[in-house]
């Protein structure tokens, strides 16, 4: 049976290009599991692009899409790109303390393995500051949040799973709600009703997260992870990777 192998770190801006050179590092020599796939968050730069695509070239091949500031990268041994785009998943957009406009874009990009099988992956980093407890705050974030998950993510995997059938669909990335609680886990899981969390069944302790004490970091897959798990934490991101496995 084969198995996807799927390492997520969601990087950090303020810690610079070298971080981010180290977090690849870090997740190409994991084993446990050993990626072959890797999404991140918080690339969002040519300097940091760079750091991604300059990692390990020869065996790793990365796509790091202008709209967004996440990326997709996949073992070049393993997987060939049968597409690959990004998605505008709303039109709400909010304002940060800086007065910087964002807006929420997902990478997606069908894979199809020297198997035969095909891996579609979509990586997001969510709006911030929307969680008030078993609440979402009443901001421009979360108004951008619910639209660009309820409909639009939806509606982005509906059409993929309907026109390529992949074997396996992963939606991951930084979601910036709590799955420590089971109020937030059931909320995503009426939205995708299909999907599962790589995180249950795997669920870390209390007060152990992948930032801080929060299990914000997590993927939704079309089929059950046989593993998930915290990986080697260190100071270049104040989030920590994840990794895990799932059968097909």
């Amino acid at each position: 049976m084969a198995t996807v192998r799927h390492a997520h770190s969601s990087s950090l801006y303020s810690e610079g290009v070298n971080s981010l050179a180290d977090q690849v590092e870090r997740a190409t020599e994991a084993d446990d599991p050993n990626a072959t796939v890797l999404t991140f968050t918080e690339v969002g730069s040519p300097e940091r692009s760079a750091a991604l695509k300059n990692a390990d070239p020869d065996h790793w091949a990365a796509w790091i899409p202008d709209q967004s500031d996440v990326a997709i990268m996949w073992r070049k041994a393993n997987y060939s790109p049968v597409w690959k785009k990004p998605i505008k998943l709303t039109d709400k957009e909010w304002t940060d303390g800086k007065g910087r406009k964002h807006q929420t874009w997902c990478a997606s990009a069908l894979l199809k393995h020297t198997e035969g099988h095909k891996l579609f992956v979509s990586v997001c980093h969510l709006p911030s500051n929307v969680q008030n407890g078993s609440k979402f705050n009443d901001n421009k974030q979360s108004a951008a949040w619910k639209d660009a998950v309820n409909n639009g993510w939806h509606k982005h995997w509906n059409d993929v799973k309907k026109k390529d059938k992949p074997a396996l669909g992963i939606l991951t990335g930084d979601w910036n709600i709590d799955f420590h609680s089971g109020h937030w886990r059931g909320y995503v899981q009426d939205i995708f009703d299909s999907m599962h969390l790589g995180w249950k069944g795997h669920m870390p302790p209390d007060g152990k997260g992948t930032h801080g004490h929060r299990l914000i970091d997590a993927s939704w897959s079309s089929k059950k992870a046989n593993k998930c798990v915290l990986l080697k934490d260190d100071g270049s991101s104040d989030h920590r990777p994840f990794g895990e496995a799932i059968p097909l």
